[in-house]
């Protein structure tokens, strides 16, 4: 019951927030030029609020909290030439229409680069770049990137970060070639080439690290033991930590599961630190599924030793959060331009039930810091999709000027209503698409 208001309230909050902003944009822009604002609404259907301002504007709180608008004297005008008033949007320049359009999503990539500048003064602990675990056979196996290895470069691109080497894979899916990474193993830096053809291309990856093979760093911690298996019957306990094996130093999950694999059957000596006491147990590994097991799965903690602390200087955060939200909103064009052309799974679109679920987990478990990063990702992310030249939306808007200029004359009301009407059947597809993908994931389809 808490998860479910979490994920309301936080779903909430956050839209709230980037639809007022997002409007706010428009808003300010449109009296900058002068164009008169007959309502600015934040939420959706009947108003629960209404106050009237000083220049005749109406204010407005309605009951569903989802979404917005701010409604301009002559915008929904279709017969242009009908309507000259001199302070309604039509009557304004090109350039002027234009930029009011535009400040909309320009207000959510501002939202985005305040954020990430506080975010980036106040710092934070992040993965690095470092390897975990590498799957045998894997891609990064092939090409003999080792558990510890240092990614350096993915592309040209120099990482610090997990998250990093991420966004900079990202941009390869679906492409064939190679994915280069500059490596650095215990000092010696080396160049790799992974091999990939159509890569992962119409699925739906979580980790692009992880397709490759490559783990994340975690601490030698067990969290689970099988019952009845080899480590049961020894009696090793979830919560015991691994010190060493047959008197190897052991500090990661990696070292585990190769040692126990190669073991062929053979008893191991494995030491374990229980309530901070040494203890020394003999396991006997079995077969099955074509590995030596002994019941034991990690408790998949993060390696500290793999965490990197990052704050900056408050010009540094600055002009990294500018650099942050330029990436994001280059790198989201470059998304759905893959996805339309069927490189990238839709699947991976996500709507309101799975931004509500995030939002939620961040209040729960992941406090402000998360919370404000995923309501930075989100509102680049609406800022993105109003510049998506579909009519109805800001983007699309933007195009039907720029065809009314180079024509020199403005579209018929009759083709302007007919547009308007497709752009609308094309937002409420993507909503229910966006919806069901949502459902999808929360049943596991």
């Amino acid at each position: 019951m808490i998860e479910i208001f979490s994920y309301i309230l936080g779903f909430l909050t956050l839209i709230m927030v980037i639809t007022a902003i997002h409007e706010a944009g428009h808003f300010y822009v449109a009296r900058f030029f002068g164009v008169k604002i007959l309502d600015f609404s934040i939420g959706m259907g009947k108003s629960l609020k209404t106050w009237i301002g000083k220049d005749g504007t109406s204010y407005n709180f309605r009951l569903f909290p989802i979404g917005g608008y701010v409604k301009m004297l002559g915008e929904e005008v279709l017969d242009k030439e009908e309507f000259n008033e001199q302070d309604s949007f039509v009557s304004k320049k090109y350039y002027q229409k234009v930029f009011i359009l535009f400040a909309g999503p320009l207000a959510n990539f501002i939202l985005a680069v305040v954020i990430f500048t506080f975010l980036n003064l106040y710092g934070s602990s992040t993965l690095s770049s470092q390897a975990g675990y590498i799957s045998p056979d894997s891609k990064a196996a092939l090409v003999s990137i080792k558990e510890g290895d240092i990614i350096l470069k993915v592309d040209g691109s120099e990482v610090e970060t997990r998250a990093e080497a991420q966004v900079n894979l990202s941009r390869r899916l679906g492409e064939s070639g190679v994915i280069n990474l500059s490596i650095d193993s215990k000092g010696v830096i080396d160049e790799k080439s992974i091999p990939i053809q159509d890569w992962l291309i119409g699925e739906e990856p979580k980790d692009l690290l992880g397709s490759l093979g490559i783990g994340v760093p975690v601490t030698t911690e067990i969290g689970g033991v099988i019952k009845d298996g080899p480590a049961y019957i020894a009696g090793i306990l979830a919560g015991d930590m691994i010190s060493s094996i047959n008197a190897q130093s052991i500090s990661s999950w990696g070292q585990i599961k190769n040692i126990i694999n190669n073991s062929a059957g053979m008893p191991i000596e494995i030491t374990l630190i229980r309530d901070d006491k040494k203890m020394t147990k003999d396991v006997y590994p079995k077969f099955s599924n074509s590995n030596w097991i002994i019941g034991i799965a990690s408790a998949n903690k993060i390696s500290e030793n793999s965490l990197i602390y990052k704050s900056y200087s408050p010009y540094s955060a600055f002009i990294n959060a500018v650099d942050q939200t330029y990436s994001t909103v280059i790198d989201s064009f470059i998304f759905l331009y893959k996805m339309i052309t069927g490189y990238v799974s839709p699947k991976n679109l996500g709507g309101p039930v799975m931004i509500g679920q995030f939002a939620g987990d961040t209040i729960l478990y992941g406090g402000l810091y998360s919370f404000l990063m995923l309501m930075s990702f989100v509102s680049i992310g609406l800022g993105v999709i109003n510049l998506v030249p579909i009519p109805i939306l800001d983007g699309g808007q933007i195009c039907l000027l720029t065809i009314e200029k180079i024509k020199g004359s403005p579209i018929s009301p009759k083709t302007l209503d007919f547009v308007y009407r497709i752009g609308l059947s094309m937002v409420i597809f993507l909503m229910i698409f966006v919806f069901i993908n949502d459902i999808s994931r929360l049943s596991g389809i």
